[in-house]
């Protein structure tokens, strides 16, 4: 069963990320423990503090990596289709959400875990579980 927008603001709640979130819900089919997957995508939360690409667009990155990316030296044709998959992640979230870009998609920057706790009540990660449920279904679209 597929994670709904009130299980992904539960496991904000519990202090996982946007990136360990997507992440996550596809670690195991792919032989990862989820505790690791949060781990490994546990930098990646909240546009890696703000300067670049949506936590969760990350997570769903990682998801497609560790499915189709190429692990033999040499390998430039699964690492083009695996970059074109990653094309098509971004173009798609952006047709869902017009940018693509953390701070966008809040309308500020926050930068550090005490910013975060802050804004947290403030309501501007009000559409982050939408996010987080947008690029599981690319993913999952892709995965078939």
């Amino acid at each position: 069963r597929m994670l709904s927008e009130k299980d992904v603001d539960r496991l904000f709640d519990m202090g996982f990320d946007c990136s360990q979130i997507v992440f996550g819900e596809f670690a195991e089919r792919f032989g990862l423990k989820k505790e690791d997957a949060y781990r490994i995508a546990g930098c990646f939360g909240i546009g890696m503090a703000q300067d670049g690409v949506c936590g969760a667009v990350s997570g769903g990155m990682m998801a497609l990596g560790l499915a189709f990316g190429n692990d033999a030296p040499g390998d430039l044709s699964k690492k083009d289709a695996l970059f074109k998959m990653r094309d098509e992640l971004v173009k798609e979230f952006k047709i869902r959400n017009a940018d693509v870009n953390c701070p966008e998609l809040l309308g500020q920057k926050v930068h550090t875990l005490e910013d975060l706790m802050l804004t947290r009540p403030t309501g501007i990660y009000k559409d982050c579980p939408k996010y987080c449920i947008d690029v599981i279904e690319i993913v999952e679209k892709m995965l078939h």
